[in-house]
């Protein structure tokens, strides 16, 4: 399952991470991350953790 989460000044990239984390989600252990412009794009077979972080995202 693929994620697009979007980016602004206060919820960066770094922030995105720490965030996944949270949610069990780790790069580059059980995820991948790719960062464009303004959104970042998170892959994972865990779609449950995943949907859970976009969703507090």
């Amino acid at each position: 399952m693929t994620v697009t989460f979007p980016l602004t000044e206060k919820r960066d990239a770094e922030t995105l991470l720490k965030h996944l984390t949270l949610h069990n989600l780790s790069f580059p252990g059980n995820c991948v991350v790719s960062l464009k412009a303004h959104v970042a794009q998170v892959s994972s077979s865990h779609t449950t953790a995943l949907g859970t972080a976009r969703t507090a995202w």
